[in-house]
């Protein structure tokens, strides 16, 4: 695991210059007439807390509870031991609030609760179409997908492809879908709270930059209506065939698939889109790409947008070891709202409904 930048509680002009010639030395401010708001130029820290944590970029840590857990989980389902599957939801239940909270550990635990409800529960609990989906994904052939899953995560099976890019990016598909795709998502995330925020009308453009398996992008079709779009984008063809494969089978026609193939552009033609969406990925932007990559793909998305088109951060905020134990990876907003005022945007507002994630509004200018 790696953590950049732990200072101390002081403010001082080498955390400045640092700062901006890490993130800003080769942005070009875009400064029109009709703008006159001035650039942030410093940025105050006053925790000891790191400002950046990208860790092995989308793997929580691996903890000795966290792999007790989820040994009991994996006996469950190779042998229909409903005894192990209550200690697996036990110890959840237990490190849950002090370990990982919106990690993967609320979606295993769901699996444990499947596993030992009766068949109304079970019923009830698929009733969702798109919690049914996740379900599929994972129990398809006795479980395979989440049995590999916990074997690759927790090294509980040798997998001969396991140091090899293709193991390693296995791997980050299957813990992308479990994260992303939570039944449980809205109950830590308050992610319909986020969605009130975004002020989504019938008819809009949306471009849903890094969908994953799709958890926003189904939301965004139904706020936008038959007369709107949303363009699914994503690096990962997997994530964008399972999102077609679900749009295709519920009749969402107003969804396009877009697999990038580029990692320095949206693809997308100018002005066509009225939102652009971005959610867990901006750290990955800001810490692994190069500046010229950063420029060009933030860029693209300034080009993409409509004149007064909305960009949407949604990120993981710096929490404080006493408010919230966390071990995501995370960025402090202010790294993101300084940078992307040098990329011809301006923070219109930002939200906060957890401790652990934080909304950026942010207007093309």
């Amino acid at each position: 695991m790696i953590t950049l930048f732990k200072f101390p509680k002081i403010r001082r002009e080498a955390l400045l210059l640092s700062l901006l010639m890490l993130s800003m030395v080769s942005a070009v401010a875009v400064q029109s007439n009709e703008r006159k708001a001035l650039l942030i130029d410093h940025i105050d820290i006053h925790s000891k807390t790191s400002i950046i944590h990208l860790g092995s970029i989308d793997t929580f840590d691996i903890t000795e509870a966290g792999k007790e857990a989820s040994k009991f989980l994996l006996d469950a389902l190779n042998n229909n031991n409903l005894e192990a599957a209550t200690a697996a939801s036990t110890v959840y239940d237990r490190i849950i609030p002090k370990e990982n909270y919106g990690g993967e550990y609320t979606a295993l635990q769901w699996f444990a609760w499947y596993l030992l409800a009766p068949p109304d529960k079970q019923q009830q609990m698929l009733s969702d179409k798109y919690h049914r989906e996740f379900f599929n994904f994972w129990s398809e052939n006795d479980f395979a997908n989440l049995k590999e899953y916990l074997e690759r995560k927790y090294k509980f099976k040798e997998f001969e492809d396991a140091q090899t890019f293709k193991g390693q990016e296995r791997l980050a598909y299957l813990e992308d879908f479990i994260l992303f795709n939570n039944p449980r998502r809205e109950e830590w995330e308050k992610t319909s709270k986020m969605m009130e925020v975004l002020n989504l009308e019938p008819g809009m453009t949306i471009a849903d930059i890094g969908s994953g398996p799709g958890y926003f992008t189904f939301k965004f079709s139904e706020a936008v209506g038959a007369k709107g779009k949303v363009l699914a984008l994503d690096t990962v063809k997997t994530h964008v065939d399972f999102i077609k494969s679900v749009a295709e089978k519920y009749d969402f026609n107003n969804i396009e698939f877009v697999h990038l193939s580029n990692i320095d552009s949206i693809g997308i033609p100018p002005n066509q889109v009225d939102l652009a969406y971005m959610c867990s990925l901006y750290h990955i932007i800001y810490t692994v790409n190069s500046e010229s990559v950063r420029q060009s793909y933030i860029a693209s998305i300034r080009d993409a947008l409509k004149p007064g088109g909305r960009f949407i951060v949604v990120d993981n905020a710096v929490v404080e070891d006493k408010t919230l134990p966390y071990h995501g990876l995370f960025i402090a907003k202010e790294l993101i709202i300084a940078q992307l005022e040098r990329y011809g945007f301006q923070l219109e507002t930002q939200y906060q409904f957890i401790p652990q994630r934080y909304v950026l509004v942010f207007r093309k200018v």
